[in-house]
């Protein structure tokens, strides 16, 4: 077997695992949201039931809230956590590190 096969069989499968984890992505994504709008849903039902608020847009106001609060967190977080542009390992912002 040629070395350059060998590599077409990793090749392969590293694709196939990639299309697996974008599909297992998109799923927890959408559990995300159904979860989300369940959720929404239930605490607009109580407030709704306790006070005069309106259901709909008490139920679309909290599932909105549901998605996006934790979307602004974990984007923060990634931001704080990538190192900024021109600043990798042995980098300071205003160019490479000398060696002292």
């Amino acid at each position: 077997m040629a070395e350059g096969e060998g590599f077409q069989e990793v090749r392969k499968d590293m694709e196939r695992a990639i299309r697996r984890l974008n599909v297992l992505e998109y799923m927890i994504m959408v559990a995300a949201v159904l979860l989300a709008l369940a959720g929404g849903g239930f605490v607009a039902l109580l407030l709704s039931a306790g006070t005069d608020l309106p259901l709909r847009p008490t139920w679309a106001v909290l599932s909105l809230l549901l998605i996006v609060i934790p979307a602004v967190v974990v984007f923060g977080r990634e931001r704080r956590r990538e190192p900024k542009r021109g600043e990798g390992p042995g980098e300071t912002p205003s160019g490479p590190s000398r060696p002292e």
